[in-house]
């Protein structure tokens, strides 16, 4: 049941973010889908199912990574008009693989 909730919450602010992109509020849709709603809540959600050091891995996590999803982020701003949507999202997939096994191996020391 758990987990039906998590996907329903998930599902619904998706919803809202791709309803208000797509209707011209950008921006908004934007500031929607960085707000730290979903952060709260999943902080909140690991620390009723896991330990204090779960939580404070995927705090970690999440500023070690943010790097690389700014590069995801510009390299779909950047090629979308040039290569289409769903290449430059691949594309931005794959920068961001690489960004963060980079990433990781320098964390890792």
């Amino acid at each position: 049941m758990r987990l039906l909730i998590y996907f329903l919450l998930g599902g619904t602010i998706t919803a809202i973010v791709v309803h208000l992109g797509s209707s011209g509020r950008g921006t908004l849709s934007a500031f929607i889908a960085t707000f730290p709603v979903l952060t709260a809540l999943t902080f909140i959600l690991i620390s009723m199912e896991g330990s204090s050091a779960d939580l404070c891995e995927y705090a970690k996590g999440l500023l070690l990574f943010t790097p690389a999803w700014v590069c995801y982020v510009l390299t779909v701003l950047m090629t979308f008009e040039r290569i289409g949507v769903w290449q430059s999202i691949a594309l931005g997939m794959a920068i961001y693989a690489v960004a963060s096994w980079f990433l990781r191996a320098l964390a890792a020391g």
